[in-house]
Parts: C-alpha cells; structure tokens; sequence
C-alpha cells in the first residue's frame, strides 16, 4: 500500500471515529447527521491540484469564520450552546479533511478527532461510544506513526518536490507487517487506559454529566394522556426497564405478569385524562432506604430495578411495594442521595437532573391497596363526571345491580367489560369523528384497548359515587437469559383503574386477557436484541456507573482477601469487617473536585511543555550536523540498495565494505552485480566525494536498485 494512501485512509479513519463519538449524543438531528456524512465523504475526493488553489486555503478561512458568527448568532437566538458548538466542531473537522496538503494538516485532524472523542464521553454513555472508543485505540498508533513518519520526511524534503512525492508513493513502509507491528501498541495502551480508569474513577464534573443523556418518551406518564396513546405503542421493543428478581426460580418463566404503577389522572374530559398538578411531600428517608408504608422486612421479596432515563422522572413501583433503597451518586467524591417525592395521587417521582440509569431496589410485601390522604380538591375530581355521560350512568347502574359495597359494584363492572365477551381488545382506534369516543367504545364499536376499558370503568364507578382515577404504567416482562433479568419493553404500557374503598385505593384491571397476557416474543432477532441489551446492561454497571465508591469497594475486598490468605487473627478481622459493613462504605475520605482535576492537568500540561521543549534544543544542536542534501540521498539510496540485496539473499557482511561487496559479488557470478556496482560507485563517489546526486539520477538508481530480485543470483560455474 502507497504509503500516502495508507495516512489519508488511516486519517479518514480516525476522524470519522470522532465524528461519530460526536453524533452518538442528542445534539445532532438525523438531518445534521446526513449533512456532515456526505461532506466527510465528499472531501475523499477533495485532492490536488484543485486544493494547491490560492483561492483553495482563503475559501475554507473565510467559511469558518462566517460558520463561526452564524453560530454565536445561533446561540444568542436562543439555540442550545451546546448544539451550536458540536456542530461547529464537526465542521472544523470537515474542513480540515477538505484541506489536507501537510503534515501539520493530518496532525490538526487528529488532535480535532481527539477532542471529538473526549466531548463524546459528555454526549454519550452507551455501549455504542464503547465500540468507538475501543476503534480509536487501534487506529491512534497507526495514526500517530504515520503522521510523525509524514512529518520527518517533509522535515528532510521540500514540501511538493519530487523526491517527497516519490516517499509518498513508496510501497517500503506501509506493508502488512507495519500495521501488524503498530497494532500491538495498542494492547499496552488499552491497558494503560483501563488501569487508570479503575485507579481514578468519575468522580462528576457538575454540569456537564447530564449533557449527554439519552432519554426515553413514553406516552402516559406526563400531565396528561389521550385515549389511543398506548396503543400505538404496543409492538414497540424498545426496553424502558431491567427487573432482577433475589428468588431463585428454575427454570425462569419466559413471561411474568408484574405491575408497575406509574401514574394517575383524575380528571377525565373530551376523550383525554389529565392530572391535577399538587406540591408534593419529599419521601422519608433512612440512610438509602426511601420509606414508602413502612421498613423494609426480611420477608419481603426485593426487586432490583434498573431504569432507563424517561422524560418524565417517573419512579416505578411494583405492585405491594413498601420502601425503596435507591444508593447515592458519588459527586466530587462525596455521596449525592436522590430526592425523591411523593405527590398526591400516589405519584412518586424523583428530583434533579437525568445522568444516567435509575437502579433501585423495591421491597414488596403482601398487596393490601394503597393508604393515602386524598386532599379536598382531589376528592371532588375524583367523583367527577362529564355532562352528558347519563347513559353510561345508566348503564352502570344496571351492572351494578342491587350491589351496594364499593367492591363488589367494580368486580361486577369489571366483569362485564373483561369476562363476558361483549367486548374485545384491539389495537386498532375506533373512529370517533365529531363523537365521543367513550360512547363509541361502550355502544357502537364495543373494542379498543386499555385505555378505553379503564376509562370506561372509572367513569361508571364514578357514576356510582365511588372515588376512581386511571392509573397507567406496566403490566408483563420477558425474560432476558443472556444477562439473567426480565426486560420490561414500551410496549408493555398499559392503563389500569384504582377505586377508593375501606380507607383505601384498590387496583381492578378491566381490559380483557388478551390485553394483559402479552406472549414472550422469539425468533433470531429477538435472540440478538437480548444479546445487545445484556451488553448494555453490563457497559452501564461496570463503565458507566463505576465511581470512587466502586473502587473503595473493590480495594475493601482485596484487602480482605489478603487477609484472609494469611488467616488468624487478620482472617477473622475480615471476616468481621465483611460481615459488619456490607456495602455501606460510610463517607470517602478522599474527596476530589475540580480543584483536583485543574491542578493534575496543570501539571500534565507543564511536562508536556518542557519535553517540547526539550526536543525542540535537542533538533536545534543537531541541524548543523545533518547531512547536506546530495550526501542524505546517496545514503538513502545504498540503504535501498541493501535492502534488495537482503532480499535477493546477498546481503553485506557487517566486516565488508561496500565497495568490497560490489567486488565479491561480481566474482561470484551475481547476474545483478553490474548494477550492484554502478549505485555503489554513486553512492561513494557522493558521500565521502565531491559529486552531487541529483533527485532525478537518485530516482533512476533507486529504481535500478529495486530491480534487483531474488532469482538473478545464481551459482558461479567452475
């Protein structure tokens, strides 16, 4: 491979690498993406002479800066200062790939591809800027040799003269072997860096944490839901939460059908729900442990949660769920508990910016119904109906029947919407045009999906005068074997009703079976989606949340097994720390801030410095010892003479000179050996003579010397 062909491949490489660590984040629209894209790959053709232009060089200074003032005005309009500034990074980047001629160029290219990577670590936490990452360790060595390689060659060669040419398009260095050997550097260096990120883990960086983060919309957990929503939802396999259940249950069912409320509404109008908005009261806290009803219990099941971030900072919790235990951040070194509140209508959410995934554990006990003080304002919206519902009243009544218990009038409307075959679960939407739509669904088309079915049983409980609100969250979740936890998708959203009765609210489910009962899904691409989503799970656990609480944890336990390798008193000592501590790591004494991270760059930032400097004296007494420029040809040209003559099997002995091997090779019969002679006396007549060597005689001798193969040696007849 030519060896300029090989550095611009290997920089299109590298900086498309950056460019995608840059577009992993939430900055960039699919618009933006395409845009930058097919510039990248537009400027491949950008080459000379059309870019040896004088117009070339001012064209793209003058776009930069135009690009620059249109962005400032962008953020001054009131576009996201970071949007902008992505967006002016990647072009940068676009337009030094339009304008590379030098070396100094492709160092720009990396040292912009660099950045990309660092601003990709704010943009994205995923186990895809994981994939990019590992990509830039392999291709930084290639990347960095060539371009150091490139540079020490127009160092010795005038930038667009012929003998830099013929380096360029030399096949010598870029070979198999080269890139094998560079590979193995980053082995060293993947060590290097993972090392150091398990030494000095992320301690936070305040605002920057949270510019990268990915969030999920979910319809029906905001302030407001429209009949119709979950539905076309349904067939969506994007995974919104991962369930670890402690209970060991062989084999693992495929599916469960576990509850996760969400959220309630209580006002019901025109076909949507939506929410009273009411200031919350913060959940009692204890230690790390969020008290719902009361203490967690040894005998209550526990349910490890791992959510994805939402738009809405709903927290989920299990049916029969009593505490929660959410652990804290780790933000400069010291321990970030979460705030979490509960606001009326039994909505807990939590508090603070979006960073990453919510884990929490629940603690579920028996499932007696949800305590809770209705306020006076909610207890009138939630015995609210809208006029002109006289019909479904009348319909309810007769439902109903001679039941007068608050239970026993739901189980009986639940009933007839769920058991008795008059109606049916669909995805499809009734059609509603000028209508209401809840008298669409219970007297003319008689099937929709949860919504509808939870809608009409609140209404008719309602019109009963029993208290009701819909509630919305999750119902069933499938198995995952490759990380051993149960995926709860997007489309497993699902609409339920709570009633008020006996001092509290009681769930009822009144969409049909074929609306609760959702099958396992199979077949190869589930089987790989559940392959990605294991990955991801672990990228998260061990990458993405791993802080300074993490590495006191698993210094914690190396220290006890050390310990315990020696045994006696220092074995029980840890063995009792063990036992004693548990997780709970109490405060860290080390607590790094900013303060750290300026000063530890500070000084990283003075030894590089310094070593440029150095080198910079060292070039500098060296320039009056270099070779003049005939004399650096003629010894590049013997070493490529020798190089053929190594491969040809005839290589010079270390004790013979030139001349002699010349000589030697003659006698022997050597059918190269005129040519041998004629770039040797070249070579001598030039390095220790007066004759110059010019770049057109050292081209035609370095191409005399490449001519040289192994078959032209041949054994001397006697």
């Amino acid at each position: 491979m030519r060896f300029a062909f090989a550095h611009k491949l290997v920089a299109y490489m590298f900086a498309g690498l950056g460019l995608i660590a840059l577009m992993l984040g939430t900055t960039f629209t699919a618009i933006d993406s395409m845009i930058v894209m097919f510039a990248f790959v537009a400027s491949w053709f950008a080459e000379p002479p059309a870019i040896d232009r004088p117009g070339y060089s001012r064209f793209w200074n003058t776009a930069a800066v135009v690009f620059l003032f249109v962005q400032i005005a962008r953020a001054i309009g009131g576009e996201a200062s970071l949007t902008v500034g992505v967006q002016y990074a990647a072009f940068l980047q676009i337009s030094r790939l339009f304008h590379r001629k030098t070396a100094a160029d492709y160092q720009q290219i990396a040292i912009l591809a660099f950045l990309h990577l660092i601003a990709g670590t704010v943009l994205s936490s995923g186990l895809d800027y994981g994939v990019v990452f590992f990509g830039f360790v392999i291709v930084m060595p290639w990347m960095l040799t060539l371009t150091h390689l490139r540079k020490e060659l127009e160092a010795q060669h005038a930038v667009g003269s012929p003998m830099l040419r013929a380096e360029l398009e030399s096949h010598e260095l870029t070979t198999a072997s080269f890139f094998g050997g560079t590979t193995l550097l980053a082995v060293p260096l993947f060590v290097l860096t993972a090392a150091m990120f398990f030494a000095f883990p992320r301690v936070g960086f305040g605002f920057l944490s949270s510019f990268g983060t990915r969030t999920t919309a979910v319809a029906g957990f905001g302030d407001d839901v429209e009949l119709g929503g979950f539905g076309t939802i349904r067939d969506d396999p994007t995974v919104i939460m991962r369930v670890k259940m402690t209970e060991t249950v062989e084999p693992r069912p495929l599916s469960i059908g576990l509850r996760f409320r969400g959220t309630s509404f209580d006002r019901y109008s025109g076909g949507r729900w939506s929410r009273t908005q009411l200031a919350g009261e913060e959940v009692r806290r204890l230690h790390d442990e969020y008290i719902l009803f009361r203490p967690p219990k040894d005998s209550d099941r526990k349910y490890e949660i791992i959510l994805d971030p939402m738009d809405e900072a709903v927290v989920f919790i299990p049916e029969g769920a009593v505490a929660l235990q959410i652990p804290p951040g780790v933000r400069a070194g010291r321990s970030r508990y979460r705030e979490v509140v509960n606001a009326p209508g039994f909505d807990i959410r939590y508090r603070g910016s979006v960073d990453g995934p919510l884990t929490y554990t629940a603690y579920v006990g028996p499932s007696r119904g949800i305590s809770e003080r209705i306020p006076p304002k909610l207890q009138k919206r939630y015995l609210e109906v809208p006029r002109g519902y006289e019909r479904v009243e009348a319909l309810a009544v007769r439902i109903a029947g001679d039941a007068v218990d608050p239970r026993t009038q739901a189980q009986r409307i639940a009933r007839y919407l769920r058991g008795t075959g008059n109606y049916r679960y669909t995805l499809d939407q009734p059609k509603t045009e000028g209508k209401d739509p809840l008298h669409v669904f219970l007297f003319e088309a008689k099937a929709g999906h949860c919504e509808y079915f939870s809608t009409a049983m609140a209404i008719m409980m309602r019109s009963l005068g029993v208290p009701a609100r819909n509630v919305t969250g999750f119902l069933g979740a499938d198995y995952n074997p490759y990380g051993d936890y149960y995926a709860v998708r997007n489309g497993n959203a699902h609409s339920w009703v709570e009633i008020f009765a006996g001092g509290k609210w009681i769930t009822f489910d009144p969409t049909p079976a074929s609306g609760q009962v959702f099958s396992a899904p199979s077949g190869f691409g589930v089987k790989l989606r559940q392959m990605l989503d294991a990955m991801r799970v672990r990228w998260a656990e061990f990458v993405v949340e791993y802080n300074i609480r993490d590495q006191a944890r698993a210094l914690r336990g190396l220290v006890s097994w050390y310990r315990s390798l020696r045994g006696g008193a220092s074995g029980a000592r840890a063995k009792s720390d063990e036992a004693g501590d548990g997780d709970r790591l109490g405060e860290i004494p080390f607590r790094p801030d900013w303060r750290w991270f300026v000063a530890v760059m500070t000084v990283f930032g003075t030894g590089v410095l310094l070593v440029r400097w150095r080198r910079k004296q060292r070039r500098q007494s060296r320039a009056g010892r270099r070779l003049d420029p005939d004399r650096d040809r003629a010894v590049r040209l013997y070493l490529s003479l020798e190089n053929s003559l190594r491969k040809a099997g005839q290589a010079r002995p270390a004790d013979v000179t030139p001349q002699e091997h010349a000589q030697e090779l003659g006698r022997t019969g050597f059918l190269a050996a005129n040519e041998v002679r004629e770039v040797t006396e070249a070579y001598l007549a030039t390095r220790f003579g007066d004759n110059p060597l010019s770049p057109a005689e050292y081209q035609r001798l370095r191409q005399l010397s490449r001519s040289i193969k192994p078959r032209q040696s041949r054994r001397p007849t006697g």
